[in-house]
């Protein structure tokens, strides 16, 4: 699978032509990792997103593992809207490639391409009401359960 059927399967990208896809992707650079190896540590300074290309890895706080992310994922991109300290160890857990896409690629585009920028930040939009939405219901869940567990244990 060639990086532009990996790029243009990630909702970041959705909408886009492969023409835009392509020099967005001319001005990245692609991270080859092994198993065990730290692509940002908990309170590191980036200005990068990340894209798997291939293989995958482990987003963690201590010794949690708070998500796991394979080819296609999209993580750091909470640099895009504000904040650029990362919030999270994330490390390879297996041999992976990974396409870095700086800032100011994407910020650039606000100058040189703003439907292409425009769609991008749409994009990224709807990719940020869809985890909020699912982190909604985590706590709704976790909420109810947590309810239930006190009434069991006042019983």
């Amino acid at each position: 699978m060639s990086i532009l059927q990996v790029v243009k399967g990630c909702p970041l990208f959705y909408e886009l032509y492969d023409e835009e896809i392509l020099s967005i992707v001319g001005a990245c650079r692609v991270l080859n990792l092994s198993p065990g190896d730290i692509i940002f540590k908990e309170g590191d300074i980036g200005n990068e997103i990340f894209l798997i290309l291939n293989g995958s890895a482990v987003v963690k706080r201590g010794n949690i593992e708070l998500a796991h992310l394979r080819k296609g994922d999209l993580f750091g991109e909470m640099v895009l809207l504000k904040d650029n300290v990362r919030r999270a160890d994330t490390l390879a857990d297996n041999y992976c490639d990974i396409l870095i896409v700086d800032y100011q690629t994407i910020f650039g585009l606000y100058q040189s391409n703003a439907k292409t920028f425009a769609l991008l930040i749409l994009n990224l939009a709807r990719m940020m009401a869809t985890r909020l939405h699912k982190a909604g219901s985590t706590i709704e869940k976790l909420i109810i359960e947590n309810a239930e567990f006190k009434k069991k244990k006042a019983a």
